[in-house]
C-alpha cells in the first residue's frame, strides 16, 4: 500500500514546481524610462501540404528580441502578458502585440518558427514547417511607435 505524501513532502514538491515554473518563465528586457513602442501585427500559417495529416498539431515560437554582443537575446517586454514559446495547436498564429523598446540606435531580431512534433525512429522530434527571421536596425525616440506587420504563409 502506498503511503500518502506527508505535509512536508507536499510543500517541498510544491516549492520545486514553483521554482521550475519561474525558471521557465521568460526574462524580459528592461526598456528603461520613457521607452519606445514596437507594435507587431502577425499572421503566420502553415501550408496544409506540409502537414502529415489534416489537423496535425502545429506549435509556434516567436518574439522580438534585442540583439546583444554576447549571451542570450533578451525578449522585449509586451504591454500585455502572453506566451511566446511553445504555443500549442494553433494554425494560423494571429497576434497583435505592443512591445516596450529601449530608445536609441539598436538592432532587433524578429523571429517566427512553426513546427510539428513527429515520431522518428524511437522518439519524437520537432520538424520545422516555417522559419522566419528578420533583423531590424532602428533608431527609436522616446515615446515613438514603430509598426511591424507580417503575413507569413509557409511554402516549400
Amino acid at each position: 500500500m502506498k503511503r500518502p505524501l506527508s505535509r512536508k513532502s507536499g510543500l517541498y514538491l510544491l516549492a520545486c514546481l514553483c521554482l521550475l515554473a519561474a525558471a521557465c518563465a521568460p526574462v524580459f528586457l528592461d526598456p528603461g524610462p520613457n521607452p519606445a513602442r514596437i507594435e507587431v501585427e502577425l499572421t503566420a500559417k502553415i501550408n496544409p501540404a506540409l502537414l502529415e495529416h489534416p489537423g496535425e498539431p502545429v506549435f509556434w515560437d516567436w518574439g522580438l528580441n534585442l540583439v546583444v554582443p554576447q549571451g542570450p537575446l533578451p525578449l522585449l517586454k509586451p504591454t500585455e502578458p502572453q506566451d511566446f514559446k511553445v504555443i500549442p495547436k494553433v494554425n494560423p498564429l494571429v497576434r497583435k502585440v505592443t512591445f516596450l523598446a529601449p530608445t536609441g540606435k539598436r538592432t532587433y531580431l524578429f523571429q517566427v518558427s512553426g513546427y510539428a512534433l513527429r515520431t522518428r525512429g524511437m522518439g519524437t522530434v520537432p520538424v520545422d514547417l516555417l522559419d522566419y527571421e528578420q533583423k531590424l536596425e532602428l533608431d527609436l525616440k522616446p515615446g515613438q511607435v514603430y509598426r511591424i506587420k507580417r503575413d507569413l504563409t509557409s511554402a516549400r
